[in-house]
């Protein structure tokens, strides 16, 4: 046996490499499995036993946590506050119903409640790997919104430009990536389109203030040697979410936008990978620090 097929059988079960089991698949958008419910539930199940407390009567969830699963009531299942438990033996079946018998939307939108508004101290950094592990098309970008990808590349290319646009500067544009990922993962496939071009248009400008795109484009294709084949891309996609009905414009006779969860996925990869270009290229001439 060579090692090419060594690497092979050790990321396969043994069933898996003997073809008596298919081989793992990334999961569709609305797709849960058994082992993604065991493997979060694992993980929150830990995450809350590790923060308790025991009492004369009962255990207690204490700290972070409890925070954090009050505001889940509350906020999130809209429950009334006096009906919250912080006992670990009322609090643990009510959070395993979620994992064990929960939708997608139930179960990513309880994570994606938890991420945005009283995440536990590194809990997006701990949460991450198990997605992945599992085949989830979803990743955590912006350290706080869960939406789909394509592919790991993709996955890489938008959190790169995350990490390029957290210049103070560039605030905006990551404000506008952020919003095309929470409109990619709520299904608004013309707004993720809308968002994404909006954060490309806010760096542009801020690298040089104009207010017409194309105009813009080429003054910065001056002065940081853009090719102009990029540059006509660009300007070409820019017209293309200006022209579609419902991208940039409010709808007029269709009842829809002609656009689906590709183009969308698409544009969100191809406009990240843009603004790094963009940032890259212009930190290179002195345009940015």
């Amino acid at each position: 046996m060579n090692d090419d097929e060594i690497a092979r059988r050790k990321k396969l079960t043994f069933a898996e490499a003997e073809g008596l089991a298919p081989l793992p698949v990334q999961l569709q958008r609305t797709e849960i499995s058994q082992e993604l419910r065991a493997v979060l539930w694992q993980f929150i199940y830990n995450q809350i036993k590790r923060q308790t407390s025991s009492g004369s009567f009962d255990t207690y969830v204490t700290g972070a946590w409890r925070t954090t699963l009050e505001a889940v009531h509350v906020l999130h299942c809209h429950r009334m506050a006096d009906e919250f438990s912080a006992s670990l033996s009322d609090i643990l079946p009510s959070v395993k119903r979620v994992f064990e018998k929960g939708s997608y939307a139930e179960i990513y939108g309880w994570l994606q409640f938890v991420l945005r508004k009283h995440p536990p101290v590194d809990f997006a950094k701990n949460l991450q790997a198990r997605p992945t592990y599992c085949r989830s098309p979803f990743r955590i970008v912006g350290g706080d919104v869960l939406y789909p990808l394509a592919s790991d590349a993709d996955a890489r290319t938008v959190q790169q430009a995350f990490a390029d646009l957290k210049g103070s500067s560039l605030s905006g544009g990551y404000e506008h990536l952020r919003k095309a990922a929470k409109e990619l993962t709520d299904g608004n496939f013309a707004g993720a389109i809308r968002e994404s071009m909006h954060a490309v248009e806010s760096v542009v400008r801020v690298l040089e203030p104009d207010g017409d795109f194309s105009k813009a484009l080429a003054k910065l294709e001056a002065k940081t040697n853009i090719h102009g084949a990029l540059k006509r891309g660009f300007t070409a996609i820019y017209g293309f979410t200006s022209d579609e009905q419902g991208i940039r414009h409010p709808l007029l006779e269709k009842e829809a936008p002609d656009v689906d969860e590709a183009d969308a996925l698409f544009m969100i990869g191809a406009c990240s990978a843009f603004i790094s270009y963009l940032i890259n290229k212009s930190r290179d001439v002195g345009l940015l620090a």
